[in-house]
Order: structure tokens, then C-alpha cells, then sequence
């Protein structure tokens, strides 16, 4: 719920693409029945249904999917959107394709909890359809959990900027990352600022695979970057799991 919180800045500091490409050629390999989780404001959502999806959103930001309800209405496209705890989704074999993107599975903390989105992920599939799960790689993010304030980066906004920073601490596996966000008018002051703290973990290889194997998943693929590269523990930034029910 913390997204309640800095919906109306998010779109101004996590604007990236790099993994659009990827996801919308998976519309094509899999089926226009696309179940997306933690859809935000439409990041991504925006692309696939421009690519042809048949979308359905799930996340647990109300203020985020009204975000995301507005765009759709500006640019005359139609998705459904769902306002839910992922854990508590009740699809009942809908869908060709499930994504989880920009690595949001591991602000999921605790295997109980995992696993309990895992198997209400795969009854939302019907048969032959993919899941497609996006994580760090522990190995190289862990680098960066050492308790030193970085600058994400400085952000127009009405006639000041934004700009955003933050810090982690912890890693074993439980990350506890707290972002400051600080708007400064034109002359240079600061008028306000916000702190949110979240909570991710970091999910050995070995960890996710096991539990994807015990919800009823098959790995058909395991990407380490969005250009289908292999994965390799010690230079990929990601693991990007493909997963098949039976």
C-alpha cells in the first residue's frame, strides 16, 4: 500500500523500456489472454495492449490503478483492471500468458507467501500457457545493499525537479531499501519531502525454482537479461524465468 503514497510521481522516475520489447514479442509466442501483476500506472500495460493483449491488471494500488484507468481512457484502449492482493486472486484458468514484471515479485516477502502467489498464478493459466517471472540476480544485487545513499536521479517537474535517493541494508535475503523523494522549486529550495520504506528479497536460483516446481511449473526457459541471453550467476543482472503449466 505504500505506492499509495507517491502514485502521482511515479511515472516520473521509473519511465524505463528496456524490457517492453521483450514481453510484447511474448504476446505473439503465447496468446492474447495476458494476465499482468503489479501493473502500476501502465508502465508496460500501455505496450501490450498497443501489441494486442486482451489485458487484465492486478495490484494492490488503488491510487496506481486509477493512474493507469486514466491513460487508458485518454487513449480510447480498454484493459481490466482489478484492485487485489496478488495472494488473493481467484482466476480459474483464464489466461495464455502471466507476467510478473520489473523483478516486483520480490517485494513479496516470505516462502509462504510466495508460494501461495505462485499456485493461485498457475491456476489462473490455462493449459500449455506460460509464466513469465522476473527477478534480480542475488548474486549482483546484493553488491549494491551496503548502506550507501545513492542519487537515482533528478526529475523535472512543474517548474522545479525532483529528485530521488536512497539506501538499503540487510541481505539475508530480507533487503529493507528507504527512498527519499525531494521536490525543489526554481529558485533551488527545497518546498517538500517524502520517505517510503519497502521491504524486498533477494530469491536464490535454486530457492525459485523449487518452489515454481512445487505450485505445479515446468522451466521452459531461464533468461539472464531481456535480449534472451543465458543466464549466468556470475554476470546476468536478472533471471528471468519462463514457465510452463503441464
Amino acid at each position: 500500500m505504500i505506492y499509495d503514497d507517491i502514485a502521482e510521481l511515479y511515472d516520473l522516475f521509473a519511465n524505463t523500456d528496456y524490457d517492453v520489447d521483450f514481453f510484447c514479442g511474448e504476446i505473439e509466442a503465447n496468446g492474447t489472454r495476458v494476465l499482468e501483476l503489479t501493473s502500476g500506472t501502465g508502465r508496460l500495460s500501455i505496450p501490450l495492449i498497443e501489441a494486442g493483449a486482451d489485458l487484465t491488471c492486478v495490484d494492490i494500488s488503488q491510487s496506481m490503478l486509477a493512474m493507469l484507468s486514466d491513460k487508458l481512457r485518454e487513449r480510447e484502449l480498454s484493459a481490466r483492471l482489478i484492485c487485489s492482493d496478488i495472494e488473493q486472486m481467484s482466476f480459474d484458468s483464464e489466461f495464455d500468458l502471466a507476467i510478473f514484471p520489473f523483478q516486483t515479485f520480490m517485494e513479496l516477502v516470505g516462502r509462504q507467501k510466495q508460494r501461495n502467489v505462485l499456485r493461485a498464478i498457475y491456476r489462473s493459466l490455462a493449459n500449455d500457457a506460460n509464466f513469465i517471472c522476473t527477478l534480480h540476480n542475488p548474486e549482483l544485487r546484493r553488491h549494491s545493499v551496503d548502506g550507501i545513499l545513492r542519487i537515482v536521479g533528478r526529475f523535472p517537474k512543474e517548474t522545479g525537479s525532483l529528485i530521488v535517493s536512497g539506501f538499503e541494508q540487510g541481505g539475508d535475503p530480507v533487503v529493507t531499501r528507504r527512498q527519499f523523494f525531494e521536490y525543489y522549486n526554481e529558485s533551488g529550495l527545497l518546498e517538500w519531502k517524502r520517505l517510503m520504506t519497502l521491504e524486498f528479497e533477494l530469491i536464490e536460483k535454486e530457492t525459485f525454482q523449487e518452489m515454481a516446481g512445487g505450485a505445479g511449473f515446468k522451466v521452459a526457459a531461464l533468461y539472464g537479461n531481456y535480449d534472451r541471453s543465458e543466464f549466468d550467476p556470475r554476470h546476468s543482472p536478472f533471471m528471468i524465468w519462463v514457465l510452463e503449466t503441464d
